[in-house]
């Protein structure tokens, strides 16, 4: 990210990684798969896609 970022400091590098990677990126937990779920719902309500897929999430377990 870095060599493409090269204008941005590395304050608000962190700041923007920050923004997408959190305690979430590893686990969704209950509340994030909600989450996930209601807006694959909702967008199916609002037309923007014909079905919600069968199989939202994938579980693979990665060794940090």
């Amino acid at each position: 990210m870095k060599q493409h970022a090269l204008e941005m400091d590395e304050e608000a590098r962190r700041k923007h990684i920050a923004l997408y990677v959190n305690e979430y990126s590893v686990d969704l937990g209950e509340e994030g798969r909600l989450a996930v779920e209601t807006l694959f719902q909702k967008a199916k309500e609002n037309g923007f896609i014909q079905s919600v897929p069968g199989t939202i999430f994938i579980h693979k377990i990665v060794e940090l």
